[in-house]
């Protein structure tokens, strides 16, 4: 077995929807690092935790919580006990945590951890290209789904039974972008010599670059590749004279989706797809992306992006709360995506887009320091969604299951735009962002010192009477910049 150690690994999941828009790190030294017990126990609490949370596999794969008890299992709804989990922070972010800690320890258990991770999607790859949401891992109950180490043909895949989902892949929250971004990582690491890994990952990514639109946008989700003879080209974005003030299923389609940074995630994953094959082919895909969001770029004074756009470009409803709207979230991604390509490229159009963005951003600022969801098309108002789905102008009772105020995401995108104005070079984004990368040297060391802290004697940080993924994934990545920190520091 090949394995290439390298300090390319340094990324975790989003934990909730700003992590992945970060961008930011640092490398200064923090003048605590060198404290070498701190360092001894953050390295024993690394290697308690890794080992605690490794038993938690079901044949690779892990979900988002666990009762303490273990009693339940949960994704984004309760998890069968053979259920495993794609969407962040699933198996792909465990799977990107064993990494890390086999970065900073040397141990190759916790690289086998990480391989065990991989074979869990690769056994569970669908034929479509990507991954569902949940995958299931009971050999038995996987002949309801179309996965692609089945070998199972198309056409057995569409005379299969009453499971809708079965051949769906999903590019809906940052899912199969994470699971290949993963599994460029698990290659990387295994020096291309797992067949199974690599051939996954290759398959992975032409698929999801087959089901590209002409425009440059993707789908939400798609079952096989959508027929381009059916996709109109897509104009540049405009308003609409009016919109309706209640929910209204869009007609006509494709609709056009930046909800949740679709196209960033996907942009980032070909990004890092062309660095690792050195395929010119998986830029192109990339640089089409960034063609789609210049067209999408919402006229002036308003020069954000929407949320969803129908055929004609123009913003329309989503969800139920998901209002046709300048958006502040998908406006961050897309600043942040548009100067990761054009640090790639150079073209001055990408920077001139995210800098005109930035600009708008900074103009509808609220007053205690946040932002809004959704900023009304043609005046700016802040819009909100109360809990009982009207929308308002008023920032009270609002939606309590989806953010309608708050930083999202966006301090980060303006300082990155800042940086390039100060003269800065671009940086480049790490494979896998984590919430280290966001912080100050001191602020790693002191959360390191908490971690070490809460950690109890079974290797779990346990909250509320939860053992959550996202809080593993976190503390591993914070724990592991630290122990970087302690061997540099003289």
């Amino acid at each position: 077995m090949g394995v290439v150690p390298a300090k390319h690994w340094a990324r975790t999941v989003r934990l909730g929807a700003a992590v992945l828009a970060a961008g930011l790190f640092t490398t200064a030294v923090p003048a605590g690092a060198a404290d070498a017990r701190l360092a001894a126990k953050a390295r024993d609490a690394l290697v308690r935790a890794a080992t605690f949370y490794s038993g938690l596999s079901v044949r690779g794969s892990y979900v988002w919580d666990y009762a303490a008890d273990l009693s339940v299992r949960k994704g984004e709804g309760k998890a069968s006990p053979t259920t495993g989990w794609v969407q962040p922070p699933g198996t792909p972010a465990v799977g990107a945590a064993f990494l890390r800690v086999f970065e900073v320890t040397g141990d190759a258990r916790w690289l086998d951890a990480a391989r065990k991770a991989g074979e869990a999607l690769v056994e569970t790859q669908l034929i479509s290209g990507g991954w569902y949401y949940s995958i299931e891992t009971n050999r038995t109950l996987q002949s309801a789904w179309c996965y692609r180490a089945r070998q199972i043909t198309p056409e057995a895949c569409e005379a299969m039974g009453e499971n809708r989902v079965r051949n769906r892949t999903v590019l809906d929250d940052n899912n199969s972008q994470s699971a290949l971004l993963f599994l460029i990582e698990l290659d990387r690491a295994l020096g291309g010599k797992d067949r199974a890994v690599h051939d996954a990952l290759l398959y992975g990514l032409e698929k999801i670059a087959q089901a590209q639109y002409p425009s440059g946008a993707w789908p939400v989700m798609f079952d096989e590749r959508p027929k381009m003879k059916d996709v109109p080209p897509a104009p540049a974005a405009s308003l609409p004279d009016t919109w309706p003030r209640t929910w209204v299923k869009p007609e006509g389609g494709p609709y056009y989706i930046l909800n949740d940074n679709l196209v960033r995630d996907t942009v980032y994953l070909f990004l890092q797809a062309e660095r690792h094959f050195d395929n010119p082919a998986f830029l192109r895909s990339a640089t089409r992306a960034g063609e789609f969001l210049l067209k999408a770029q919402l006229p002036k004074p308003q020069r954000g992006w929407a949320q969803t756009y129908d055929e004609k470009m123009q913003p329309v409803w989503g969800r139920k709360f998901e209002p046709p709207a300048v958006a502040s979230r998908e406006t961050a991604g897309a600043i942040a995506c548009l100067i990761e390509l054009y640090g790639r490229t150079g073209d001055a159009r990408l920077l001139d887009s995210a800098k005109e963005a930035a600009d708008w951003l900074r103009s509808v600022q609220l007053p205690d320091g946040d932002w809004a969801r959704f900023y009304e098309l043609g005046t700016n108002r802040a819009l909100y969604m109360s809990n009982d789905e009207q929308l308002t102008y008023e920032a009270q009772d609002l939606l309590s299951h989806y953010g309608m105020k708050g930083r999202q995401s966006v301090p980060q995108a303006l300082a990155l735009v800042k940086e390039i104005d100060a003269g800065k070079p671009v940086r480049k984004r790490p494979p896998w962002p984590s919430v280290a990368d966001r912080m100050t040297p001191s602020e790693v060391e002191e959360r390191t010192r908490a971690l070490v802290a809460t950690l109890d004697g079974q290797g779990r940080w346990v909250e509320d009477g939860w053992i959550r993924s996202a809080t593993f994934v976190d503390a591993v990545f914070v724990m592991a910049k630290f122990l970087d920190y302690a061997e540099d520091a003289p």
